[in-house]
């Protein structure tokens, strides 16, 4: 079983910062503001002097614009960090639970579909642009940050289009022989038709050709009918995290 610092990396590793600098054992990520996983600490290690690695954080995050955040799992160091940032005047923000399962498993349980997806090995303009407009939040020079985040890393690109029209996406990161489910969206006009399972199975069908056995994703833990779908899949939570955000 993998543990929660484990998942931990392969998360910051499927979806990395455009900038990242080392402190104490925390890894202050910046991406311009792009993202909250991309512009908050990863606590992966205990600092020596707690009140000075806060300040720095702090005055490095404030001066490039971005609000100081921190992704708080089981594995955050030092242990008590979530109440320090609470007594510090951090809110809470997006609790979220991480499952993971066995690709076969999930192909195994996921309907076969006759939806013909195009995989690539890069997200060219039309997907970058669909996903953006479903999921992004900002204009164009935040459309830039995002997809430099996205090229940062190894990952396969899914899309269904109906005529010239996309109609769903998805995104599956590849770390060694992991692999993280990102970017799943589809079109309103062709929701409930089952169009995220095919883009999911094509995506994981892919992988393993590449020699990939595991698979992991990220659900806002009251989001219940993500829940339930996953866990119809074979996914089950191994780890969990929230983000203290200072207000």
């Amino acid at each position: 079983m993998i543990t929660a610092a484990g998942i931990d990396h392969l998360m910051n590793r499927g979806w990395p910062a455009a900038h990242s600098t080392e402190l104490d054992g925390w890894l202050v990520r910046r991406a311009a503001g792009v993202t909250l996983r991309a512009n908050s600490v990863l606590p992966a290690g205990a600092p020596y002097d707690l009140g000075k690695a806060l300040d720095y954080v702090e005055t490095l995050y404030q001066a490039h614009g971005i609000t100081p955040s921190f992704q708080i799992s089981p594995a955050a160091q030092p242990t008590d960090l979530d109440d320090h940032l609470a007594a510090r005047g951090y809110q809470l923000k997006n609790p979220t639970l991480v499952q993971c399962a066995e690709v076969g498993d999930v192909l195994a349980a996921l309907p076969s579909s006759a939806v013909e997806v195009n995989i690539s090995s890069v997200a060219d303009d039309a997907w970058m642009q669909f996903w953006w407009q479903n999921d992004g939040r900002g204009g164009p020079a935040e459309q830039a940050v995002a997809r430099q985040i996205l090229d940062r890393g190894p990952a396969l690109y899914a899309t269904i289009r109906s005529g010239d029209q996309i109609a769903a996406i998805g995104r599956l990161a590849l770390v060694d022989d992991w692999s993280g489910l990102y970017c799943i969206a589809t079109d309103p006009t062709f929701r409930r038709q089952g169009l995220a399972q095919a883009v999911i199975r094509a995506l994981l069908q892919k992988a393993t050709t590449q020699g990939i056995g595991h698979v992991f994703l990220s659900v806002l833990a009251n989001n219940t009918p993500a829940l339930t779908l996953y866990n119809r899949f074979g996914f089950t939570t191994v780890s969990r995290y929230h983000y203290r955000t200072l207000a």
